[in-house]
């Protein structure tokens, strides 16, 4: 099925090079291009679209991407969003994963052909999974459908009735599986902990009794156990072979039958009568398979196996967001660290003037612990008049870079002598102030 994607850039050059390397990475892509804000809303009202590709900055007089993902969520919440960012914008990619984007990207931090490779890999996986989703709930809706027809038909046939109702039940069962899974693993923020939380969720499914999922290692090109019940990693190295991780692309289903004939299972574990091998794919890459199988069932049931390819699905986006999640902390700590590293001070305040955050040279002039600093206000340590103060808020909300001449307190009780600027800035759209002090003398 081919994958329609808008590509809202106001850089032709980088349009031109997005429907360049994008066709090159998948003959599935149709894409579609526009360069301004208004261009990209009509389009969006006429036509349908698999997935969005937008860059954060769209002019001086636009809209920016931000604003166009927030329209865009208000009515399709479903469809994929990748954001570009530029460089040190990590509070626009932290509002975008807010706003419901499902993947960001720094712009100009890597060769176009690595970038729009990485492009490709989003928005396929994201796209599929959407499709699987959908292809779910559409099963379940013609279930619902074929109920509806038989119960009015086939009134005499009870037990027929009987077992639609009941294989409804089961799927309605597996989405609310899904969905208390999904729930879950956006308040766990341990890795091992929401693997171990996964495979509980999957033996719950009916007739699977015992399972494991193992973490590819890309050193070694082997499997670490991070789960278990019942199912080891040496059972599951039988059927990659020499491969590793490699070995596995597609989902493997076997019956009893076909357990009992093969050469690859060990004696240990032909009293199994169903197993399951759904690897999980990340940037094309297998980094993780779930395992799984029955002592009671002949084979996996089709509506299971639905299942836990969305299960699958599930954790490449618990993964996904893990890593971005880590970028973003390390993103922040380097920030902090260039701050602590300035011969200035840096001091960062709310729009009441409250003190949010000073770096270590701040800290070291005024004698106080980040705890002490944080119970001040701004006009606890710059010697600003109170009159003064919502002039110096007007005008650095309305975009003035101030220039203050005061004086503050050092900790040995001598008057530092500073020259200050002061700008305004966003955080989680609240207004903050940024505080920057050079000291002139000591008096």
């Amino acid at each position: 099925m081919k994958i329609r994607v808008l590509v809202v850039d106001d850089d032709e050059d980088l349009l031109f090079l997005a429907g360049k390397f994008l066709a090159k990475e998948d003959d599935r892509f149709e894409l579609v291009s526009a360069n301004t804000d208004q261009e990209a809303l009509q389009k969006l009202e006429e036509e349908e679209f698999d997935a969005i590709v937008c860059d954060h900055y769209l002019g001086s007089h636009s809209m920016t991407g931000l604003d166009l993902l927030e329209w865009v969520r208000e009515v399709n919440p479903n469809i994929p969003f990748i954001i570009f960012t530029g460089r040190s914008q990590e509070i626009v990619a932290i509002r975008a994963l807010n706003l419901g984007a499902d993947y960001y990207l720094k712009k100009g931090t890597d060769e176009f052909k690595d970038l729009f490779r990485d492009i490709a890999h989003r928005i396929v996986a994201e796209v599929e999974s959407r499709r699987t989703e959908e292809a779910l709930s559409n099963a379940y809706e013609e279930l619902e459908r074929k109920v509806e027809e038989r119960t009015e038909e086939l009134q005499k046939m009870n037990e027929q009735l009987v077992n639609e109702i009941s294989e409804r039940k089961k799927v309605e069962d597996a989405l609310i599986l899904q969905r208390e899974l999904g729930n879950v693993l956006c308040k766990t923020e341990n890795l091992t902990d929401a693997l171990d939380l996964i495979l509980k969720t999957a033996v719950r499914l009916e007739g699977v009794d015992c399972g494991g999922i193992y973490l590819a290692d890309a050193r070694t090109g082997k499997f670490d156990l991070s789960s278990s019940k019942g199912i080891s990693a040496h059972f599951l190295s039988k059927f990659s072979s020499d491969k590793g991780p490699a070995g596995f692309r597609d989902p493997l289903y076997l019956s009893s039958n076909q357990i009992q004939s093969s050469e690859v299972i060990e004696d240990q574990y032909k009293d199994l009568t169903a197993v399951a091998i759904v690897p999980v794919h990340l940037e094309d890459e297998t980094v993780a398979v779930l395992s799984l199988g029955s002592h009671s069932h002949e084979e996996i049931p089709i509506r299971d196996r639905h299942t836990l390819e969305a299960i699958v699905i599930q954790i490449a986006a618990y993964m996904t967001r893990a890593k971005a999640e880590r970028s973003i902390i390390e993103n922040q700590l380097e920030l902090t660290n260039v701050f602590n590293s300035l011969k200035d001070m840096f001091i960062v305040a709310n729009s009441e003037l409250k003190i949010l955050y000073a770096n270590s040279i701040a800290l070291d002039y005024l004698g106080l612990t980040k705890e002490k600093l944080k119970e001040k206000k701004i006009g606890d340590i710059y010697s600003i008049k109170k009159d003064e103060r919502n002039s110096l808020l007007s005008r650095t909300l309305s975009g003035i870079i101030v220039q203050l001449d005061s004086q503050i307190t050092g900790k040995d009780g001598k008057s530092l002598k500073v020259d200050t600027r002061v700008v305004a800035g966003k955080r989680n759209d609240d207004d903050i102030l940024y505080f920057v002090s050079r000291l002139t003398s000591v008096q």
